[in-house]
Formats: C-alpha cells, structure tokens, sequence
C-alpha cells in the first residue's frame, strides 16, 4: 500500500466534479488525490508550495555557501581600489 503524505484525500471523480472543492480542503495543507484508492498526485495551497520553494532555495544557498566555505583558504584579500 502507497504511503499517504496527507491528512486530506479526494478522489479523482470528486476532483473532476468540483475541483474547487479540493483547493477549500487544502487549507494551507496538500489534499492527495485519489484514483482506485491509489494515490495520483497532490494538490498544495499556494502557500504550502511558496514554502516548499523557500526551503529548497534555502538549501540551495546553504549547499553553495558550504561549498564556498571549504575554498576559504585559497582566497586573496583584496582592496577596495582594486575592484
């Protein structure tokens, strides 16, 4: 059996039917869909998707300042002249 990663479900009938119906369920949550009681996809609110994308742009820079970090030593001191 799939794993469901939310508390909220519709089915893909009832998403056909009234799909505004499963954005009011999402909240700030995602809603599974459901086809044969088999998850298909999920459906998240804006702002769970805004957050989703601010924690992957935060990994992202966390990953390159990591990455920066480790070259630290070969970096040369510059002046301001001489930008």
């Amino acid at each position: 059996m799939d794993n469901l990663l939310s508390a909220h479900s519709i089915g893909i009938s009832d998403l056909r039917e009234a799909p505004a119906r499963a954005f009011e369920q999402a909240g700030d949550d995602a809603v599974v869909v459901l086809n044969h009681n088999r998850p298909a996809g999920y459906i998240l609110s804006n702002r769970l998707m805004a957050r989703i994308l601010d924690q992957l742009a935060d990994r992202a820079v966390g990953n390159k300042a990591l990455a920066r970090l480790a070259s630290i030593k070969s970096a040369q001191k510059i002046s301001l002249d001489d930008l």
